[in-house]
């Protein structure tokens, strides 16, 4: 059962159930501050409150790690459960039972199970050709060579797909409905210039990829001959991200409960460990462990332990992997890094040696994270030096200023200390002095692209034009029609497409009448909350949807009256975020800033909107129909900008008089909206 398959009024129900204040309060004690609540952050480590629960919007927010949300995903972080898990915890507290899953057909099912339907079809298929196509005997043959069973064949549903170009087609795809979506999930494949589909998947043994839920969401195919690739993974689909998925996390989460998670390369290393009892195995899928792979194994057990080869390739893989799980480290988390004798695998050396010596293994020769990032930054360096101890320390900085603030960070800062002489005083005022660089140049970047404070007369300060140099002498660097002569030119600057705050917006935080520095300040002349916030917010939205989506958050009431045509000139990333938010208020403007958190949970769209919501929630516009007018002054210029783009180009190519004359116009049309705009922030 997925959040889509549950009914939204279920989850919103729930939510309103809960009251957050008192599920937080259970875990994490909280002071009343003014009309929020307050308390030290329970996903970072710090010793001045920066986490703030508001109940009014039943929302919580940290100023400084920036986690967010509503109840539910409160709940999920917390006590690191799944989203069906967490609903069924607070739908039990508040005395409510999860619904049956629809039947299929039913109008609130799941969008995406069309498409797992057929997965799971392909996976039964690729199945039962394991056991009855007539060339299975060399998949059989090498699946017992190494040491599979049909036990262990049975519960990671593994497969063969037979030779031949359109087997799968044939069987399953004939249907033109079905035939799409085998499409989509990448199990067929269409040739253009052809104009034929074929098998993606040939004469391979089959590995499905399983979601938490156990859902086939992918699959993973390993020739029986010297063919190349050897390993062949599914594409990306609506439903797999192989950034984010680890093959056999569902298979070992089966097997109870875990203390430990060993992350290693293949898809049969994962296997032939779990044959030889030893079930806690995971593997990429033909990428490096990312961030968000660490991260998802932190909210299932607290230990982590890199299993590589003992090669070049693996210690170079060892060290991507270390370089991401810096910043998913906090306390009561750990990582760890084995390393194989050279020409070994864990599938080869689990079989060789047995589960128990490899278990010990594991156990004594795992090296902890904190000393394989020194051994490795230290390599070829003399620590007795100046020199080395220097560049030890110019190297470790930006590393460790990945990780959160937390006891960790300080234990990593003392080793650091002792290795390089330096007191952790000064390795901790280099950082703070990085970071605030940091943050100087990415304040002056975003105030050099900055281009929506016009002056009075309602002209734009820069005519710089995407891509443009504004340094340039040329005239002829400028766009064509730039140069061109016209009534209107002087109040006709034009500039890069605006989607930035205008600079004089208060900093996010500095909101007038909410002060922290009176409430957290300190004496010991160490940087002040406020301070450190500063250093660590994040930046301000910069897209026009962005801004959007944050005025709906706080006036939903608007979504109803939004023009539909200001949509279609959108084109950064959170435009798709803002379509779903307007039909989602549109159909209930009074649905809760949390109910909507936790329809989109777990999401892509939903993680976008989180973000925007944590600075959505304290800023309140004076006036949210004034905020509105400007907007859309702002996306009518924008698609005034676009389409003036568009006839550029058109009149370079034609040098036709009627672009001419249609450029014109834009133009015009453009500067009496700027006047209209200046006219309007000046009332």
């Amino acid at each position: 059962m997925s959040a889509g398959r549950i009914p939204q009024a279920f989850i919103d129900e729930v939510l309103l159930r809960t009251d957050i204040v008192d599920l937080i309060d259970a875990r994490v004690k909280l002071k009343r501050a003014g009309k929020n609540y307050a308390a030290c952050c329970p996903f970072h480590q710090e010793k001045s409150p920066s986490f703030t629960v508001n109940r009014e919007k039943q929302f919580y927010y940290c100023f400084g790690c920036g986690a967010s949300g509503n109840a539910l995903s409160f709940l999920i972080e917390h006590d690191r459960l799944e989203f069906i898990d967490g609903l069924k915890q607070l739908a039990g507290h508040a005395g409510m039972s999860l619904p049956e899953t629809r039947e299929a057909g039913g109008s609130q099912r799941d969008s995406q199970q069309p498409l797992f339907d057929a997965l799971d079809a392909a996976a039964q298929y690729f199945e039962q050709q394991l056991r009855q196509a007539p060339a299975r005997e060399r998949a059989v043959s090498y699946l017992k060579k190494r040491g599979v069973t049909g036990a262990i064949a049975k519960h990671f549903r593994l497969g063969y797909a037979p030779p031949g170009w359109d087997n799968l087609l044939q069987d399953l795809g004939k249907d033109p409905v079905a035939h799409e979506r085998l499409l989509q999930a990448g199990l067929l494949i269409r040739n253009e210039q052809r104009n034929s589909v074929y098998d993606a998947m040939r004469d391979r043994v089959i590995f499905p990829i399983r979601d938490f839920r156990g859902r086939v969401i992918a699959f993973g195919g390993r020739v029986l001959n010297d063919d190349k690739p050897k390993y062949l993974n599914s594409p990306e689909s609506p439903v797999f991200h192989k950034g984010q998925e680890l093959y056999g996390l569902y298979e070992a989460r089966q097997s109870g409960k875990l203390t430990r998670l060993l992350v290693v390369e293949g898809y049969m290393d994962v296997v032939a460990l779990a044959q030889n009892g030893i079930q806690e195995a995971v593997a990429t899928l033909g990428t490096a462990t990312s961030t968000t792979h660490i991260e998802r194994l932190f909210r299932v057990v607290s230990e982590v332990v890199f299993c590589f080869d003992g090669d070049n390739a693996g210690r170079r893989a060892a060290w991507r992997a270390l370089e991401n799980a810096l910043p998913a480290l906090k306390d009561g988390v750990s990582a760890r890094f084995l390393f194989l004798p050279d020409g070994e695998d864990p599938d080869s050396l689990v079989r060789r040696e047995g589960p128990e010596l490899f278990r010990a293994r594991i156990d004594a020769d795992a090296v902890p994270l904190t000393e394989q990032l020194f051994k490795h930054l230290s390599e070829d360096l003399s620590l007795t030096s100046l020199e080395g101890r220097s560049k030890l320390a110019n190297e470790a900085l930006p590393l460790l200023a990945l990780v959160p603030e937390s006891l960790f960070k300080t234990l990593l800062l003392q080793r650091l200390s002792e290795l390089t002489e330096l007191s952790v005083e000064v390795i901790e005022k280099q950082l703070s002095q990085r970071a605030a660089q940091k943050a100087a140049q990415q304040q002056q970047a975003a105030a050099d692209s900055a281009q929506y404070n016009a002056p009075s007369n309602g002209t734009r300060a820069s005519n710089t034009q995407p891509g443009h140099d504004s340094t340039a002498a040329n005239p002829h660097d400028e766009p064509y029609w730039a140069q061109m002569p016209d009534d209107d030119a002087d109040a006709m600057h034009w500039h890069q497409h605006e989607d930035h705050e205008p600079q004089a917006q208060p900093k996010f935080g500095q909101r007038k009448g909410f002060s922290r520095d009176a409430k957290f300040s300190r004496g010991d002349g160490k940087p002040t909350l406020s301070q450190r916030r500063e250093r660590t917010q994040p930046p301000p939205l910069r897209s026009l949807s962005a801004q959007t989506i944050r005025l709906m958050l706080q006036a939903p009431a608007l979504a109803s009256s939004w023009p539909e045509d200001l949509l279609l000139t959108l084109d950064d990333p959170e435009s798709g975020v803002l379509h779903a938010l307007l039909n989602d208020l549109k159909l209930d403007p009074e649905r809760s800033l949390a109910a909507l958190l936790g329809s989109w949970h777990g999401t892509p769209e939903g993680d976008a909107l989180a973000a925007i919501a944590a600075e959505a929630w304290l800023l309140t516009p004076s006036d949210p129909e004034v905020e509105a007018r400007h907007l859309t002054y702002r996306l009518r210029l924008r698609a005034l900008e676009l389409e003036a783009d568009r006839l550029n180009k058109q009149l370079q190519l034609t040098l036709d008089r009627n672009t001419l004359q249609a450029l014109t116009d834009i133009k015009r049309q453009h500067a009496e909206l700027q006047r209209q705009a200046a006219n309007e922030s000046t009332t």
